[in-house]
């Protein structure tokens, strides 16, 4: 686990009832491009998972309010959902889902899963904490398994990474380590596995190029 992803997350245990009020007042400042973005991921995740059986088993890394977690398993999937923050976990329970404690660089996996899912979480990691986390998730895949994850482009950046909080409405308070991907050095990581890229595309931002999404599979 990278130094800068361990004061990461304990910023998030310290913060994290701040990060679930600020997410609802960012959502409530525009209701409709909110309701969008919920809709085109939910099509994104419905479409990615398509292929997996009823009642297959998900794990969600880094579920927050668990509003994902929630839709997934309401496809009919059996879904574990996970956090590294108490606020988190108790957010996700509240949604009445199988919940645990987990930390993806540190914790192992119990069991085999058909899908995983991990949106907006590779933010906080280095490069090396990508490589383990993408081959981890490899590991712990069933055969034909699908991983859907998301990274920002660091072509919309003029810095590989920093420390930063936000003065708007994600203001929380102290700052998180966040990393930008380009496409070249995630493909040449999943290149290191035998994973398939099943799906990609970039979304979001002014150019609709913020945001790097990639659906896995194994």
């Amino acid at each position: 686990m990278s130094k800068e992803n361990m004061k990461t997350v304990e910023v998030y245990q310290k913060k994290a009832g701040v990060y679930l009020a600020t997410t609802i007042e960012h959502d409530r400042l525009d209701p409709s491009k909110a309701k969008k973005k919920r809709e085109r991921l939910q099509e994104l995740i419905k479409r990615s998972f398509s292929s997996l059986p009823h009642n297959a088993k998900v794990f969600e890394i880094g579920s927050g309010d668990g509003a994902n977690a929630k839709y997934i398993e309401s496809l009919g999937f059996k879904v574990t959902a996970s956090d590294t923050a108490d606020a988190f976990l108790e957010a996700i329970q509240k949604q009445g889902l199988n919940t645990i404690k987990f930390n993806v660089l540190e914790d192992d996996f119990k069991e085999k899963y058909n899908g995983i899912f991990c949106w907006r979480v590779f933010v906080h990691f280095t490069s090396d904490d990508a490589k383990e986390i993408i081959r981890k998730v490899y590991d712990n895949l069933e055969d034909n398994g699908i991983f859907i994850f998301n990274a920002i482009n660091r072509e919309t950046k003029s810095i590989d990474n920093e420390w930063v909080d936000f003065s708007n409405e994600y203001h929380m308070g102290a700052d998180r380590y966040y990393n930008y991907f380009c496409k070249e050095e995630l493909d040449n990581i999943i290149a290191q596995t035998r994973f398939k890229i099943q799906d990609f595309h970039e979304e979001g931002g002014e150019k609709n190029n913020k945001w790097l999404v990639y659906v896995l599979k194994k």
